[in-house]
């Protein structure tokens, strides 16, 4: 039976130091088809001559190589294409987050999660300006020195800049401060999800709680975060917008 939708070609390189691991994803990628493999390398100077030459659609990285790392690589290549990480480690996961990729997969591979990475990608804009945005449901990590956390897209309350960092506010009352840029969350997230209220606050809308409003200022209390955040008069008009509330209403219908 031919199928009423099919999936376009997806031209993709390999490159991982370990030749069986890049046989055994090659023996997984048999179950999509339409995923064609145009080239292999084992180190990172390898992998970016190749990705130069070829131009893939979609590349799988290792991070830990000879020669540089997977992330090296991407430094050296100019628009560069989709990225999947695919490596042992799980450390990394944060920098792979900020670096844009695509997806971040841990051997051995699961063929499932290996699946799932492949619709993202189908789905996703084909300009890496235009990240995609995370699925509700999945997980980020949260590397915060001595605490590495893996908390659900759904399950961030609120993320709030501070300096060089940024803190992450969990529905189960955790919070991480974390070493990264507000502004690579902002563009990951899904956006009906979360509202950029400035340039240092975003929150999760379905956890707000509760809103207090003073002139043309605002407080908002946010699930399982126990002092409010301060709106002034810009973020609460924004607030007010993105929650589809009127002028009119008030507290009582901003509370649960």
């Amino acid at each position: 039976m031919i199928s009423k939708d099919p999936k376009p070609e997806i031209r993709t390189v390999i490159v991982d130091d370990e030749n069986l691991a890049r046989k055994n994803l090659k023996e997984l990628l048999k179950d999509h088809p339409y995923v064609h493999v145009i080239g292999e390398a084992g180190n990172a100077t390898a992998g970016r001559d190749l990705i130069v030459k070829t131009r893939p659609d979609l590349v799988f990285l290792d991070v830990r190589m000879p020669e540089g790392s997977g992330f090296d690589l991407l430094d050296r290549v100019e628009d560069a294409p989709s990225i999947i990480f695919v490596t042992a480690y799980d450390e990394f996961a944060v920098r792979a987050f900020e670096s844009n990729a695509l997806d971040y997969l841990l051997k051995p591979l699961d063929p499932d999660r290996l699946g799932r990475s492949l619709e993202r990608f189908l789905s996703a804009p084909r300009s890496r300006t235009e990240p995609m945005d995370m699925p509700r449901g999945e997980r980020v990590c949260l590397n915060a020195g001595n605490r590495v956390a893996f908390i659900s897209v759904g399950d961030i309350v609120a993320i709030m800049a501070d300096k060089n960092y940024i803190r992450v506010f969990t529905a189960n009352g955790d919070c991480f401060v974390v070493r990264s840029a507000l502004k690579d969350w902002k563009a990951r997230f899904p956006s009906d999800m979360f509202m950029a209220l400035d340039r240092s606050l975003m929150i999760n809308k379905h956890h707000v709680r509760l809103l207090t409003k003073k002139n043309r200022n605002g407080d908002v209390f946010m699930e399982s975060i126990e002092k409010p955040f301060h709106l002034g008069r810009i973020a609460l008009q924004r607030f007010k917008e993105l929650m589809g509330l009127s002028e009119t209403q008030g507290l009582q219908e901003m509370s649960r």
